[in-house]
């Protein structure tokens, strides 16, 4: 199953991606931004539970135009959901990749 891994960032409110906030995070290394896995994270290390997130990339910062990548789409989201139901059974497989 062909992935990317990279660095994203997490904000906390809508539109807060200026043009100097994606240039520093571009040099960073980062590629998305998104707005939920700190906070999921943060409480699961309070709980002291494992926790693990599937990232859809709907915000690419690399690129200078913007792509809703159809995800509206009946088929889209249907292909994005049997891929991550793939992805959480390969994670809890004995030999994980």
């Amino acid at each position: 199953m062909p992935y990317l891994l990279t660095k994203t960032w997490t904000t906390d409110a809508f539109y807060r991606e200026t043009v100097e906030k994606v240039r520093l995070r571009k040099e960073e290394g980062c590629k998305a931004v998104e707005m939920e896995t700190a906070s999921f994270l943060a409480v699961a290390r309070f709980r002291n539970v494992t926790f693990g997130q599937l990232l859809y990339g709907g915000d690419d910062v690399g690129s200078d135009v913007w792509s809703d990548r159809e995800w509206r789409k009946h088929a889209i989201r249907e292909r994005l959901f049997w891929l991550a139901a793939e992805t959480c059974l390969a994670l809890d497989a004995p030999n994980r990749c």
